[in-house]
């Protein structure tokens, strides 16, 4: 494991804590970044439920569904 992808799973840890500072709770989370030329991952969820996580959303950005309503562009299929 390279120095940035050692520094990635420390940068996790970081990032569950304010995800569960900001939401009142713990939140489940996939973070996708591009490391050492491939797709690499951080996660605090098992791997499967992490992949259904990303199949949900990319299945929901195919459909051209907002995530929420905040999200919503009116060029966007409903």
């Amino acid at each position: 494991m390279s120095s940035a992808s050692v520094r990635l799973s420390l940068f996790a840890e970081g990032v569950q804590g304010a995800l569960a500072a900001a939401a009142g709770e713990p939140v489940s989370f996939v973070l996708i970044v591009q490391c050492d030329g491939v797709a690499q991952y951080v996660s605090n969820c098992e791997r499967k439920d992490g992949a259904d996580m990303i199949e949900s959303l990319l299945a929901r950005w195919k459909a051209g569904r907002a995530d929420i309503p905040a999200h919503y562009n009116p060029d966007l299929k409903r």
